[in-house]
């Protein structure tokens, strides 16, 4: 209980500190979904990957060979969410399972249930797009990415060019566009 409080009051000072910065620098995206927010069906189920951006070169290597990618996200047990993603590299499909604790306590993060990988989710309203979501991931290697996901299979190119420019804007100006020229896998044909 005392743990939960101590969160809260950090959680609320820090929303605090960042609604002061973003009046100064003002393409700071607005504060992430929070953890209830995310959980709701609204957010649940299939995400293609349009575009992804980083501070450096390095942040993007994963997804440098990666043609498409879809995520599936689902409720899973003791507020966690299941993300279930499935990539094409090369001419292979590749699955990736990963839970995340959804939880109050660590509203807005979303931490890796192995603790190596955490990550924040903004709504498209920031780019003008209802049917988009940002989801900024740090991984185990430190390296971060802003990545760009939408309910259809294709994104208009102007929604692309405003997230680029968002991001730009923050400094991360290293940028890269899921090529889809192979096609998307299905959650069957991965393995």
């Amino acid at each position: 209980m005392l743990m939960s409080t101590l969160w809260g009051v950090v959680t609320s000072l820090t929303g605090l500190f960042y609604s002061g910065i973003q009046v100064m620098v003002p393409c700071l995206p607005p504060a992430p979904l929070s953890t209830a927010v995310i959980s709701t069906n609204e957010y649940m189920g299939t995400w293609h990957f349009v575009a992804a951006a980083g501070w450096e070169e390095d942040d993007l290597k994963s997804f440098k060979t990666t043609d498409s990618s879809i995520l599936h996200i689902q409720k899973g047990a003791n507020d966690t969410l299941t993300v279930t993603e499935d990539s094409r590299v090369g001419d292979q499909c590749q699955k990736n399972t990963w839970s995340y604790f959804a939880s109050s306590v660590t509203d807005p993060f979303l931490f890796r249930t192995d603790f190596n990988a955490f990550a924040l989710i903004w709504d498209g309203k920031l780019i003008n797009c209802p049917s988009c979501i940002i989801i900024l991931v740090v991984d185990e290697d430190e390296e971060a990415s802003a990545l760009l996901f939408a309910r259809n299979e294709s994104t208009p190119d102007e929604v692309i060019q405003e997230f680029k420019s968002k991001m730009e804007c923050v400094l991360m100006e290293d940028f890269l566009k899921a090529p889809l020229k192979k096609g998307y896998c299905k959650l069957d044909e991965a393995a």
